[in-house]
Parts: structure tokens; C-alpha cells; sequence
């Protein structure tokens, strides 16, 4: 009549502890994205604090189930100095924006071990300064369909070999035109 009830075997619920926040002081890098804390703990960057910290920076932190500890947020900082922004644990980063806009009153710099790349795919690139210095240890190629230069003073000195060729060449000077060689062929 009454059907044997069928015993099932419940394992015994975990229990994690709530993650608890902190705020400290970074007192020196331990390596990597390792922190030492001014308390003597250690904590890792977590990969979202893109803000990396230095010596004397408040921080948040987070500590997780087994004592594990991560540096969220860079909470305060000296006045002055530097920011790095950096990914903990990626080898790149990439910016994905319809507009991306970087601005500063002094300088910018741009550095890259092998190759730098700058692409405007359908549009104009604009290169505009008081002074424009272009420099390679190799080759210096530029390719156009129109190519427009207007200067004040044009100079152009090369060691070994000067070609200038088209299928139609005009000099011409308002004054004088000057031709200087130990040999002149024309024609």
C-alpha cells in the first residue's frame, strides 16, 4: 500500500563566504600584477582596474573565497606623477568606438617595438604641425594619384642619384634656371 520511499543522497550545501571589501595602501610591486599592501598582504590587480597602481595609492579591494585578494580600483593618488593604464594578463588591447578622441596640452607619444599603422580607409588623413620632421633608416616611399607640394624654399640633396621622369617635365623659374655638371646631355 504505501510505496517505499526511495532515499536520495543530499550532498551537504557549500557555503561561500561573502566577498569582503577592504581599502589599503599599495606599498611596493611584488612582480607581475602582484601587489605588496602597506598591512603586508599581498594583492593582485584584478583585470578590470586598468589604472595601474603605484607605491602610495589607496586602493579597493575585494577579497575572495580562499583568502585571495584583488586591487579593483585605484581610490586616491598623489597629485601629479604618471598614470599606465594596463590589462593584467592580456597581451593586447583593443578600442572598439565610433569616435575615439585623445587630447593633451603637452605631448603625445607613440611607440611600438615593429610597426605603427595609422589608416583613415575612406577618409582624409591630417597631418598638421609647425614643424613636420619624417625620417626612415631605409626607404622613404610615397605613393599618390595627385601629389600637391607648395613651399617657399624646396631643397634636395642626394649623394649618389637624382631621377626625375614623366611623360611630361616642365621647369621653369622666373629668373634664372641654372645648370651646373661636368657633362650636360640633352636630347
Amino acid at each position: 500500500m504505501f510505496a517505499a520511499r526511495q532515499s536520495k543522497s543530499v550532498a551537504p550545501a557549500v557555503v561561500q563566504a561573502a566577498p569582503a571589501w577592504f581599502e589599503a595602501t599599495i606599498h611596493d610591486a611584488a612582480g607581475g600584477d602582484i601587489w605588496r599592501l602597506g598591512d603586508g598582504r599581498s594583492a593582485r590587480q584584478a583585470v578590470s582596474c586598468l589604472v595601474t597602481p603605484q607605491a602610495g595609492d589607496r586602493v579597493l579591494l575585494v577579497s575572495v573565497a580562499g583568502d585571495e585578494y584583488f586591487v579593483l580600483h585605484v581610490l586616491a593618488r598623489a597629485d601629479g606623477g604618471r598614470a599606465t593604464l594596463a590589462v593584467p594578463g592580456a597581451d593586447a588591447v583593443s578600442i572598439r568606438q565610433g569616435e575615439v578622441d585623445i587630447a593633451a596640452t603637452r605631448s603625445i607619444a607613440l611607440r611600438a617595438g615593429n610597426d605603427v599603422e595609422v589608416t583613415a580607409v575612406q577618409g582624409t588623413l591630417s597631418l598638421n604641425a609647425r614643424q613636420l620632421f619624417a625620417s626612415a633608416a631605409e626607404s622613404l616611399v610615397h605613393t599618390a594619384r595627385t601629389y600637391v607640394g607648395q613651399v617657399e624654399q624646396f631643397l634636395l640633396d642626394a649623394r649618389q642619384f637624382v631621377r626625375l621622369h614623366g611623360e611630361q617635365v616642365m621647369i621653369t623659374a622666373r629668373q634664372d634656371a641654372k645648370i651646373d655638371a661636368e657633362r650636360i646631355s640633352l636630347g
